[in-house]
């Protein structure tokens, strides 16, 4: 799980920086991270389906 947290988070964090930094699109800022932990999580999901699937 941590190296898909840190794998995420770089372009995350840089996408919401920008956002923030952008006076119209400050809104949207709260986007990216809602889409940060529906990934890391589906993500890490998908995979423990796979390891359950071989291991059985």
């Amino acid at each position: 799980m941590k190296k898909k947290f840190s794998y995420l988070f770089g372009p995350t964090f840089l996408v919401i920086i920008i956002l923030l930094l952008l006076d119209d699109y400050r809104q949207y800022a709260i986007v990216p991270v809602l889409l940060f932990w529906i990934l890391l999580f589906s993500w890490d999901t998908i995979e423990k389906k796979k390891k359950a699937k071989e291991n059985s």
